[in-house]
C-alpha cells in the first residue's frame, strides 16, 4: 500500500470526540491503536472530497413489503443493509426512527408498514458498521434518519438518546462530525467555502444527516444558530450558518435549489422516483435529471433490476460511485473515488 504522509499523519491521530453533548466542548483525542484506518493506494485522496462524489442511495432502506399489500407505494423489499453495500454499491441509506420504550425503532408506519431488514436503530448501525469493519477503504456512508417523534417537551432528552444509541454502536473518531468539518472556523458554511474533508481523512467512516425541517431541527441547531455538541448534519439551506446537508427530492422542481447548494459545497440528497410511479410508467426522466443535476445521493426503490419493471437506477459508470458531473474535477476517476480492489480491510 502507498502511504501518504500527509493522509497517515492525520488518520493515526484525531479526528474529534466530543464532551457530553449537553456542553459545547469540543475536544480532541488519538484514535484506538486497534482501529486506525488503513492506508489505501488512492492517489487522489490528498485532492478528491466528499462533495466530488455521486452515489446510489435506498429510500426507506430497511423496508420490507407487508403481507398482502395492494399499494403501489409500498411494493418494494430491500436488502439487508450489509448485502446493499455489497451487491448493490449503495452508499447512502434512510432510516425511519420512531422513539418507543426509551429507544429508537426503525420501521415506516406502526401496524399496517412496519416490516424491516433491522428492526432498531442499534441494530442497523451494527449491520452498517460490521460491513464497514470488513471493507474500510469505502468512500463515507451517509445514514440519513428521520426522525418521526417531534418530542418537542423534551428535546435534548430526545437527543441524548439518539447520540447514545448511535456512539454503542460507532465510535466517535470513525464519524464525520460538524465539529470536525467546521474545524477552527467560525462556523460550517465558512469551513465549506475550502469544499469537505478530503476522501483521505474520511475513508471507512460514516456521516449522519437529519431529515427533520421543524421544531427539532431547530432545537437541535440551537434556535437555527450551529450545531456545537451535535453528531447529525440537519437539512438545510445554503445560507444557514450550519448549511452542510441539503434534502431535495424533486431533482427537476428543486432544480435551482440544488445548484445553491451545490454553490455552497452542501452535500444534496434527491429522489430518482417515488412510489413506484416512475417505474410502473419505466419512465426515466427523474432518474436521468438526478444523476445530472449533480445531486451526490440519488434515491430509489429500485436499486437493483426486477422482473415486473425495465426501470433502475445505477450510476453510470459507477464502481460503485463515480465522479459528480458537476463537481467533480475533470481528473476525478470512479476508481479514485472507490476501487473494489482497495476496498477490503486488510
Amino acid at each position: 500500500m502507498r502511504i501518504d504522509s500527509r493522509v497517515g499523519s492525520v488518520l493515526a491521530l484525531v479526528l474529534v470526540a466530543l464532551a457530553p453533548f449537553g456542553c459545547a466542548k469540543v475536544e480532541e483525542t488519538a484514535s484506538p491503536v486497534s482501529d486506525v484506518q488503513p492506508l489505501y493506494d488512492y492517489p487522489l485522496d490528498t485532492e478528491l472530497r466528499l462533495d466530488h462524489v455521486q452515489t446510489k442511495s435506498t429510500h426507506n432502506s430497511y423496508h420490507v413489503e407487508p403481507p398482502q399489500n395492494d399499494l403501489l407505494a409500498w411494493d418494494y423489499t430491500n436488502l439487508p443493509l450489509d448485502r446493499q453495500f455489497e451487491e448493490l454499491g449503495v452508499r447512502h441509506i434512510e432510516l425511519d426512527l420512531h422513539l418507543e420504550g426509551g429507544v429508537f425503532n426503525v420501521f415506516h408506519l406502526k401496524l399496517i408498514d412496519d416490516h424491516t431488514t433491522c428492526a432498531s436503530l442499534v441494530e442497523c448501525l451494527t449491520a452498517v458498521k460490521t460491513w464497514s469493519d470488513a471493507h474500510r477503504g469505502h468512500h463515507p456512508i451517509v445514514v440519513q434518519l428521520e426522525l418521526k417523534d417531534e418530542s418537542t417537551g423534551a428535546q435534548e432528552a430526545f437527543f441524548d438518546e439518539l447520540h447514545r444509541e448511535i456512539l454503542s454502536v460507532w465510535p466517535l473518531h470513525r464519524i464525520v462530525t460538524p465539529a470536525f468539518v467546521k474545524g477552527t472556523h467560525a462556523s460550517i458554511a465558512e469551513a465549506l467555502k475550502e469544499g469537505w474533508p478530503t476522501l483521505g481523512l474520511t475513508r471507512g467512516k460514516v456521516l449522519f444527516t437529519m431529515d427533520e425541517h421543524a421544531e427539532l431541527q431547530r432545537a437541535y441547531t440551537h434556535d437555527h444558530k450551529d450545531l456545537e455538541g451535535r453528531l447529525l448534519f440537519p437539512d438545510s439551506e445554503a445560507g444557514d450558518p450550519f448549511a452542510a446537508i441539503m434534502v431535495a427530492n424533486d431533482p427537476i422542481g428543486d432544480a435551482l435549489r440544488i445548484a445553491k447548494g451545490l454553490a455552497a459545497h452542501m452535500l444534496v440528497r434527491t429522489r430518482a422516483d417515488s412510489d413506484g410511479v416512475e417505474a410502473a410508467a419505466d419512465d426515466v426522466t427523474t432518474r436521468d435529471a438526478a444523476l445530472a443535476v449533480g445531486a451526490h445521493f440519488v434515491s430509489t426503490d429500485y436499486p437493483a433490476a426486477r422482473d415486473s419493471t425495465s426501470y433502475v437506477v445505477t450510476i453510470p459508470g459507477g464502481m460503485p460511485s463515480r465522479c459528480n458531473p458537476v463537481t467533480a474535477p475533470n481528473n476525478c476517476t470512479p476508481k479514485d473515488i472507490e476501487n473494489p480492489s482497495q476496498l477490503l480491510t486488510p
